[in-house]
């Protein structure tokens, strides 16, 4: 028959030790504080995370730009449902247009910027790029 083990600490609750010293127990000396007192310091693993997060600060200053591709252009143009010959990436959300891919007719492209490539391979294809304010 298998002998069936209680836990160590089940045994230790008992004691008067258990999770150290009784004067552990009595007042609001081994707290270190109230709340979030001593994030910085004494209390670091613990809150450091809760207060910061992992990566840090990210001013607020700082815009994310969002990218879009010739070669998804090329796939909303190349669509049935496109007519024009003109594009506003911006009215669908991107900021910036970037070089990956090509265009397989000349296109306006309207963005708030371009890359270089990007540039190159609109024009070569007869379209252009427009900066828009």
């Amino acid at each position: 028959m298998v002998v069936r083990r209680r836990r160590k600490y089940r045994k230790k609750l008992g004691g008067r030790t258990f999770h150290g010293d009784t004067k552990n127990r009595r007042g609001k000396g081994i707290k270190g504080g109230r709340g979030r007192a001593g994030a910085w310091d004494h209390k670091k693993s613990t809150y450091r995370y809760e207060v910061m997060g992992k990566k840090g600060f990210v001013p607020p200053r700082k815009r994310e730009e969002v990218v879009i591709n010739l070669r998804q252009i090329n796939e909303i143009i190349s669509s049935p449902s496109f007519k024009g010959d003109e594009i506003d990436v911006t009215e669908m959300g991107y900021t910036k247009v970037l070089g990956t891919g090509s265009l397989s007719r000349g296109v306006t492209v309207i963005a708030y910027s371009f890359s270089e490539r990007a540039k190159e391979k609109i024009e070569a294809a007869g379209g252009k790029a427009v900066i828009k304010e």
